[in-house]
C-alpha cells in the first residue's frame, strides 16, 4: 500500500462514485476551502496492484506560530469496515503529516449510526455501525464531545425530507394552517444572482461565524459547476394587497353566513365559528393596511433566504434566515414549503443542516428545532468527530491556550 496524490480529475472520478460520496470531498469544496486559508491534497491510496483503494482531500492550515493542523471534512473516502485497510491509511497519512509539522488531523466521518426517534424523547435506535467508533478509538483517535448543542463543525444530529414521499398533508394540522398561511401573504421565492450575497448575509449575519466574503467565495465556486443556489424570499406588496383583499372578502362572506347561523341556532359550536372568523377577519383587514403601508414605501422587500448545496441526489442548506420584523407572514414556512416544491424533481433529500439534541423549551435551539421537525423529517445520528493527535505537547500547549477550540469555533458556518 502506497499514498499517492492525484489530479483533480482522478479524485473527482474517485469521489462521486464511492459509497460515502459527499459535497465536502470534492475539488470545488478544495477550492472554496482554499479562499478561506488552507492547503490541501488530493490524497489517494494504492494497493500493491495500484488500484484505488482509498482517497481523501486533505485540508492543512496554521494553527499557532508554527505549528498546523489537518482536517478531512466529512472523513476520508475508505471503507470503514475494512479495518487492516483503515489501519494501513491512518498510519500512512498520519506519518505523512507529522513530518510537516501537523499536530492534529480531524475527521468526521458522514456515516449514521442510527435513527432518532423524536416521538420517544429523542431516543436513538443504533446500528452496526456504532463499532467503527471503538475501531477508530484503537487506532488512537479520540472523540470529541459535544460541551454545548451544535459545537460541532458539522452538525451530529440532523434532519432530512424525503422529497420524494414528503406529504403536506401528513403534518399536523397546526403546521398545515401555518403553511396555508404563509402562502398568501404576497411572498414569492426567487433564484437570485450572486451579486445579491449581500442582502442574504443581512438577514443570517446575526447567527453565523463567517463573515460576507466566506459566502460569497462559496457561492460563486460552487455555481460554476451549477452546485449551488441563492434563494431569496421577498414580500410582493402590490400582489400581497391583492390577496389580503380577497381574502377579506371571502371571510366576510363566510363572517355573513356565521351570522345566519346563530340566528337560527345560537348554540356554543356556531358561536366559536362566528368568533373565529371575526378573529380571522381583523386579521385580515390588519394585512391590507400593512400591505397598503408597504407598497407606499417600496414594491417588495427580501425578507428571507437559504444558501444551498446541490450534490449528486441531495440538496443540503448551508445556512438561512429571515427577518424577525416579518416572522408574522412566516416567511421560514414559505422558503421551506417552496424548497421542497422546487427541487423535489431533480433531487432524494433535503438536509436540514442540524437540529440540537437539548428538549428543554427555554433552550435557544428549541423553536429551530420544533420548526425543522415540524415537516416530519427523518432524523439521525452520526458518528461525530475525531482527532487523530500527532505531538501530544504541542496540543496541549495549544489547548490549554484556547487557541484549538477558537479555531474549531471560526470553521463553523
Amino acid at each position: 500500500m502506497r499514498i499517492v496524490e492525484l489530479t483533480i480529475n482522478a479524485f473527482d472520478e474517485f469521489a462521486n462514485t464511492h459509497p460515502l460520496r459527499n459535497y465536502c470531498q470534492s475539488s470545488a469544496y478544495a477550492r472554496f476551502m482554499g479562499e478561506m486559508g488552507y492547503s490541501y491534497d488530493y490524497i489517494g491510496y494504492e494497493d500493491d496492484s495500484r488500484n484505488l483503494v482509498a482517497a481523501s482531500l486533505i485540508l492543512y492550515k496554521r494553527i499557532g506560530t508554527v505549528h498546523k493542523y489537518a482536517y478531512a471534512p466529512k472523513g476520508f473516502l475508505i471503507d470503514y469496515y475494512n479495518v487492516e485497510l483503515l489501519k494501513s491509511f491512518i498510519k500512512d497519512i498520519t506519518k505523512r503529516y507529522k513530518s510537516r509539522k501537523v499536530i492534529f488531523l480531524k475527521i468526521n466521518p458522514e456515516i449514521i449510526i442510527g435513527e432518532v426517534k423524536i416521538k420517544n424523547n429523542f431516543a436513538c435506535d443504533y446500528n452496526q455501525n456504532v463499532k467503527i467508533i471503538d475501531d477508530l478509538k484503537d487506532l488512537k483517535f479520540k472523540r470529541r464531545r459535544e460541551a454545548q448543542p451544535l459545537e460541532l463543525i458539522m452538525p451530529r444530529i440532523s434532519p432530512y425530507i424525503n422529497l420524494k414521499k414528503y406529504d403536506e398533508k401528513k403534518l399536523n394540522d397546526e403546521f398545515q394552517t401555518t403553511l396555508n398561511y404563509s402562502q398568501h401573504k404576497g411572498l414569492i421565492l426567487e433564484d437570485a444572482p450572486a451579486s445579491d450575497i449581500n442582502v442574504f448575509h443581512d438577514l443570517v449575519k446575526s447567527h453565523t461565524n463567517q463573515n460576507l466574503s466566506y459566502f460569497r467565495n462559496l457561492l460563486n465556486i460552487f455555481d460554476k459547476t451549477d452546485m449551488a443556489d441563492l434563494l431569496l424570499v421577498k414580500v410582493d406588496y402590490r400582489e400581497f394587497l391583492i390577496q389580503a383583499k380577497e381574502n377579506y372578502e371571502q371571510e366576510l362572506e363566510n363572517n355573513n353566513l356565521c351570522n345566519e347561523r346563530i340566528k337560527d341556532d345560537a348554540s356554543e359550536t356556531n358561536l366559536n365559528l362566528k368568533m373565529e372568523s371575526d378573529r380571522l377577519l381583523l386579521q385580515l383587514k390588519n394585512n391590507i393596511v400593512e400591505a397598503t403601508e408597504g407598497l407606499k414605501k417600496r414594491e417588495s422587500h427580501h425578507i428571507a433566504g437559504a444558501l444551498v448545496v446541490k450534490y449528486l441526489n441531495r440538496i443540503t442548506i448551508i445556512i438561512d434566515g429571515y427577518d424577525e420584523a416579518y416572522a408574522h407572514l412566516y416567511p421560514y414556512h414559505f422558503l421551506y414549503q417552496k424548497m421542497i416544491e422546487k427541487y423535489r424533481e431533480g433531487f432524494d433529500y433535503l438536509d436540514l443542516n442540524g437540529i440540537s439534541a437539548d428538549l428543554d423549551p427555554n433552550s435557544t435551539h428549541y423553536n429551530n428545532n420544533q420548526f425543522k421537525l415540524g415537516f416530519n423529517p427523518i432524523v439521525y445520528e452520526f458518528i461525530g468527530e475525531f482527532d487523530i493527535i500527532t505531538d501530544e505537547i504541542s496540543f496541549k500547549r495549544l489547548q490549554g491556550r484556547d487557541i484549538i477550540s477558537k479555531e474549531m469555533y471560526n470553521q463553523k458556518v
